[in-house]
């Protein structure tokens, strides 16, 4: 997807850059805004956008928050926060990335965050210029506490357009978690049930985007609400709820090993239940 910025929209990205630098310039950043954030997660959302404000205000164009942390239906011990830093292109070296000692500087910060109930923060630097194949925030499932989003919301054939390509690797995802549990030590199986969890839930809403044809309502539903849209006497939705339940049975102690293989198996139903949709139905639906 190609994206052409125009000199005034260059210009306005300038004056707002210029604007937000003006107002981080005091002895603290007091405009965030956090209104629609779960009171669970405010502590720590706060915490964590000050530490990326801190160490980035001089090119900062907005900060977003995703996900649960801001729909409800986090799941304590398992569910993360979800940030998105803009910042002007100058920002970044030639990898994509901040330089190397203001990534070691936003670390050591965050480290003296506790980021409980949520298992970790997630936190993500992003240009201005969409690289290619992206897709913006979608309008209702994502809220700016500081600035202005300076890239395009996501459109419904922008979510449809994407499903394909997701769908297409569930035979990956199948073979990549049954062959996770051959391994262990240090931590892997909590991190398999970790991975699952990031692979999982965005399978399940692109799912639900191709079969309600209205996937700008569907990404803005927490968990739950999701999950109540399958058809509930559906295979697709009994290996859905038992995953889900799984997951409560983990989380937050995640430290038995008879619950995690039980989220994996519940996993790799649901994908295998997601994969013989897609074959009977998915395929007409997108044609």
């Amino acid at each position: 997807m190609a994206f052409v910025f125009l000199p005034s929209m260059l210009s306005f990205r300038k004056r707002l850059s210029g604007l937000l630098i003006y107002l981080l310039k005091g002895k603290n950043v007091h405009d965030l805004d956090l209104s629609h954030v779960m009171p669970a997660a405010k502590p720590v959302v706060e915490a964590a956008a000050r530490v990326y404000l801190r160490h980035t205000k001089q090119w900062l164009l907005g900060v977003l928050i995703h996900g649960s942390a801001l729909k409800g239906g986090f799941i304590p011990g398992c569910s993360d926060i979800d940030l998105q830093v803009y910042l002007r292109s100058e920002a970044f070296t030639i990898y994509g990335q901040l330089p190397l000692e203001i990534c070691s500087a936003i670390q050591r910060d965050l480290a003296r965050i506790d980021p409980y109930p949520f298992q970790y923060i997630q936190g993500y630097t992003l240009s201005p210029i969409p690289r290619s194949e992206y897709v913006g925030p979608i309008p209702g499932a994502y809220h700016m506490l500081i600035g202005q989003l300076p890239v395009p919301e996501a459109s419904e054939a922008d979510l449809q357009g994407s499903v394909r390509k997701k769908l297409a690797t569930i035979d990956e995802s199948i073979a990549y978690y049954c062959r996770g549990l051959l391994e262990h030590g240090s931590g892997k199986l909590e991190r398999l049930v970790r991975f699952l969890c990031t692979d999982l839930w965005p399978t399940l809403y692109q799912l639900l985007t191709l079969q309600e044809q209205d996937g700008l309502r569907v990404w803005r539903l927490p968990k739950p609400a999701a999950l109540a849209l399958l058809r509930q006497e559906s295979q697709l939705a009994q290996t859905a709820h038992r995953f889900y339940q799984a997951l409560h049975l983990y989380y937050p102690q995640a430290t038995s090993v008879e619950d995690a293989i039980c989220v994996i198996e519940a996993g790799i139903a649901f994908f295998e239940e997601a994969r013989i949709w897609w074959l009977e139905c998915g395929e007409e639906q997108l044609s």
